[in-house]
């Protein structure tokens, strides 16, 4: 069998903002299903890259749904790499549209089937791409989801998930170190810093607002807070198309429990493999919340679990 080599264009795709994407594909010679590829927050690029942080996670999955026969755009957010726009000063909203404003480009080429689009959202990803199946203009195209590591989540309660992780984990640590996290950290302090940073955002009338060491957008922390996980099991169960969800049981900082409230829903199939990780990957070793940027660059040399590639499949 002769290997298809995976064509890459870079493109400006100009609306409210110029944004700077990537579309893969095998060839043009026939129409072929969309894939949407959305990435989690923080200001890595398209391909999962950034300064002193190389993963290549989205690159590697685009490679995946192009050799499945799908055309796949991947893309850089707004204020980040090649696209235009305010990083420090954008909300969820924004990133929302900026996502159905490339869809509406990429449906477009004519290599594209514009009747099957389907969204894949990783970490925050999985938020947007949730949003998008309450976007009136791609109701009709929009035939599935793909939510990996981040299904049924807001925001507030990933951190809340992630906070009370670091906290069971001192619980067990020992010398200087663990006795010293013993005595600063509660599950009250780790809950109320929480709920101070998303209060002290809904107080803010000022485009961004200093919390604790750091700045935040406001309109982002806004309308994060606005969204419970709640409310994203009810646009899962009201949309029309099919949903597939993905979170690992070794997974840090979402928690693979919460797709149980989706899992006897119409359309829907959740998955959630034993020792994956939120970076898709199978770990091995004792998955330490206070060491995870090591395991993390140690386990990208990995390949994407192939469990998960096969219920893409």
């Amino acid at each position: 069998m002769v290997e298809i080599i995976i064509e890459e264009e870079k493109v400006t795709i100009s609306n409210d903002i110029n944004i700077g994407a990537t579309i893969a594909y095998k060839n043009k010679n026939e129409k072929r299903p969309l894939v949407l590829l959305i990435m989690g927050t923080g200001t890595l690029d398209r391909d999962g890259n950034g300064r002193g942080f190389h993963s290549d996670l989205y690159k590697n999955l685009s490679d995946e749904f192009v050799n499945m026969g799908c055309v796949c755009v991947r893309y850089d957010k707004r204020g980040t790499h090649e696209s235009d726009g305010d990083h420090k000063t954008s909300g969820l909203s924004d990133l929302v549209n900026d996502a159905c404003n490339v869809i509406q480009y990429a449906k477009e080429l004519e290599f594209v089937d514009e009747e099957k689009i389907i969204v894949c959202g990783h970490s925050e990803g999985s938020i947007i791409a949730t949003l998008l199946t309450r976007k009136e203009e791609l109701n009709k195209n929009l035939k599935g989801i793909i939510l990996l590591s981040g299904a049924c989540m807001g925001l507030k309660e990933a951190l809340h998930y992630q906070n009370y992780k670091v906290y069971d984990q001192t619980q067990t640590m020992t010398g200087f170190l663990g006795w010293y996290l013993k005595k600063v950290v509660s599950e009250e302090k780790i809950e109320k810093q929480v709920n101070d940073l998303f209060e002290k955002a809904n107080n803010s009338n000022k485009p961004r607002f200093f919390f604790r060491g750091a700045f935040f957008s406001t309109k982002y922390m806004q309308e994060h807070g606005a969204l419970t996980s709640e409310k994203y099991v009810e646009m899962i169960k009201e949309f029309n198309g099919k949903c597939l969800a993905i979170t690992g049981k070794a997974d840090i900082q979402a928690d693979y429990r919460e797709l149980e409230k989706i899992a006897s829903f119409n359309g829907v199939t959740v998955y959630t493999p034993d020792n994956v990780n939120h970076i898709l990957r199978e770990i091995d070793d004792d998955n330490n919340i206070l060491k995870v940027k090591k395991q993390y660059k140690r386990l990208f040399q990995k390949e994407i679990y192939s469990g998960i590639i096969d219920q893409i499949n």
